[in-house]
């Protein structure tokens, strides 16, 4: 046994080594082994051991010892767990011998976690279930987990969405208070329209697919001399529902309808989003109309909006209206021949005017999933975009570019932003011009002037290098993003922007539906805090996850027995192991993986983004013709591998 001077020599030894040691903080990454990461605060990374690693989840905040390596590698020792946020699992029920747990599906989590006894309730092996942690391994490397809800078999029709929307803790019913509250809502309609000017008969109509029951907006367009005016009446749910009312707060808790293959998670309650604020033909509503004059030119030259009512006269579908711009005179009803005749000729201006002035987007395929009684996927059917859905969308561009405007100059709303290349890639973006286009390489490229000039050089240039470039460019762009105060968004080559045309389905346009209403009462609606924005960011944000994860499954049960068949495709991913590749026939991604052949690795163009392989030169949007290879159902990944049909004269590299 140490006597007293020994201990206080033994406490001073491991004092005196903790002060030499190195400590910093750092976030836990996880790996595909048991082995891990810590990225640290000041931008270095450390090796974590399968020892260590087995304390901590993926995302968890630490504070670690650092010791340096050969070759100046650091790895890290846990010395204070600071932050875990993972509290939450989904997975499988797995028995093996007597031990009983949860196999997640969360990324980077490779452990089963332990479920005690007490801790299982009714669930049985193979169910998939939800979990709550109730012990971080942080202390001796065993975690446990306790279950919540049983989910269902993976036999059971539809598991895949009830998996999805527990997995990513989707809202599915909405609560007593809100129920409550949208009951009332019909009662209250007639004497919200009475006090309104009636604008009916400007001979409104929406046009939309033909399933549609919840119609945001409607259209009617008139002729001037100098143009056209374009009226769209929205639909005005603000009316009705008060900030901060039961169901205001659920519909800001969704941030939007979330439209799931087979399945819709609405923002608003059915009664009020398919019947009693949507625009349905015939029903008096209270709706936002902005009115737009549109030059011969395509130019706006003013916009005025103004809280009404309207009747809408007709439902008419994209095929309908499409029908009639090409020729077929009988496809609509006569009332609204000559609506749609403007709105054709103001859509061929504003689309000539915007590919002029700002950016067009990409007229990309739509793949519409049709599911069976199983709720898997029993065909996939590609649908080009009509003229139809080109002219409304134009319409709804026109009317968020001018509200956009006006929401600038008010400093308040809720803005959709672009603000271009991600600054940690600006270098290579840099690196890239100087190379292939020295004189835009100095310049400000956060400035909308000159991002906009490059975009447009790079779109008429006929050189395949520079439509590589194009490509290259815009893999190294910020994703958009919501924020309460005016900024550019490059994406579109516009100053501001901010969307109104969709209060039934989207929160942000929701809100500056009351911004422009305190506008006019010259009132204050209070703005979004960032604390808000945040919110509604990451709610889209795990929507769009959501829809991904689901899709990624029922596209892995739809390729099964698919393999072995080839497809035509275009490269949507270059690395330096393979291709990225999705199918015109399905919109499916999948991998061709090529660096298997040690003695044959591919040759890899990490800046340009260009691959070489056996004599074959492969970049983005490139089309390939690949053959499925093999389908991992757990991993939910398809894999294709290269077709014979590739091996042709334009597709050999060049010396």
């Amino acid at each position: 046994m140490l006597n007293s001077d020994a201990l206080k020599q033994l406490s001073q030894l491991k004092t005196d080594i903790r002060s030499s040691k190195e400590f910093a903080e750092g976030r836990v990454r996880g790996s595909n082994g048991k082995f891990g990461f810590v990225a640290l605060v000041d931008g270095r990374e450390a090796f974590l051991p399968p020892s260590q690693m087995e304390r901590v989840f993926p995302g968890d905040r630490v504070r670690v010892s650092l010791a340096e390596e050969p070759k100046g590698k650091l790895t890290a020792e846990l010395d204070a767990l600071l932050e875990s946020e993972l509290d939450y699992l989904v997975g499988r029920y797995i028995q093996r011998g007597q031990g009983h747990f949860i196999q997640p599906t969360q990324n980077a989590l490779t452990r089963w976690i332990f479920l005690p006894p007490k801790a299982r309730g009714k669930a049985q092996p193979g169910d998939f279930i939800a979990c709550k942690v109730n012990r971080h391994p942080f202390k001796d490397g065993r975690a446990q987990a306790r279950v919540e809800t049983v989910i269902g078999k993976p036999e059971i029709p539809g598991i895949e969405h009830a998996y999805t929307i527990a997995q990513y803790r989707l809202p599915e019913q909405f609560g007593p208070a809100a129920q409550k509250q949208s009951e009332t809502i019909a009662g209250q309609l007639a004497s919200v329209t009475a006090g309104r000017t009636d604008l009916s008969g400007l001979g409104f109509a929406t046009i939309d697919a033909e399933s549609t029951r919840d119609m945001d907006d409607a259209l009617a367009v008139s002729a001037r001399e100098e143009g056209w005016t374009l009226h769209i009446a929205i639909a005005d749910p603000t009316s009705v529902i008060d900030q901060d009312s039961p169901l205001d707060q659920e519909a800001f808790k969704r941030a939007h309808s979330l439209y799931l293959p087979g399945e819709t998670l609405p923002m608003l309650p059915c009664n009020l989003c398919e019947d009693l604020v949507s625009l349905i033909p015939e029903q008096l509503r209270p709706a936002l109309v902005v009115h737009i004059d549109i030059n011969n030119d395509g130019s706006i030259s003013g916009s005025q909006y103004e809280f009404a009512a309207i009747r809408s006269q007709y439902k008419l579908s994209y095929t309908q209206v499409s029908r009639f711009i090409e020729g077929d005179d009988a496809a609509v009803p006569e009332a609204q021949k000559e609506s749609l005749r403007n709105l054709a000729a103001t859509y061929k201006a504003r689309a000539a005017y915007r590919t002029t002035h700002s950016l067009a987007m990409e007229d990309r395929p739509e793949y519409e999933i049709c599911l069976n009684r199983q709720r898997k996927i029993e065909r996939i059917e590609r649908r080009e975009r009509n003229i139809a859905q080109r002219m409304v969308e134009e319409a709804m561009l026109a009317t968020n570019i001018s509200i956009g405007a006006k929401l600038a100059e008010l400093q308040r709303g809720c803005f959709s932003v672009h603000l271009g290349f991600r600054e940690e890639r600006m270098g290579e973006v840099k690196s890239l011009l100087k190379t292939l286009l020295p004189e835009y390489a100095e310049k400000d490229l956060d400035q909308l002037e000159h991002y906009l000039a490059l975009v447009k050089h790079l779109e008429s240039h006929g050189d395949p290098q520079m439509q590589n470039l194009l490509s290259v460019l815009k893999r190294m762009l910020r994703p958009g993003l919501l924020d309460n105060k005016a900024g550019a968004h490059l994406g579109l080559g516009l100053d501001a922007y901010a969307t109104v045309t969709s209060p039934i389905r989207k929160y942000n346009d929701l809100h500056n539906h009351r911004v422009l209403r305190a506008a006019i009462q010259k009132g204050d609606t209070p703005a979004l805090s960032d604390t808000h924005i945040e919110a509604l960011q990451n709610s889209l944000v795990r929507s769009r996850q959501a829809r991904r994860a689901l899709e990624q499954w029922l596209y892995a049960q739809f390729m099964q027995d698919k393999i072995g068949n080839t497809y035509a495709g275009r490269i949507t991913l270059v690395t330096g192991a393979g291709l990225g590749v999705r199918l015109d026939q399905f919109g499916i991604d999948g991998f061709v993986r090529l660096n298997g052949d040690k003695k044959n690795l591919p040759a890899f163009d990490g800046k340009l983004l260009i691959l070489t392989h056996n004599e074959q030169r492969f970049q983005l949007e490139q089309a390939v013709a690949v053959k499925v290879a093999s389908v991992d159902l757990d991993k939910r990944r398809v894999a294709f591998e290269l077709a014979l049909e590739n091996a042709q004269p334009g597709n050999t590299a060049k010396a």
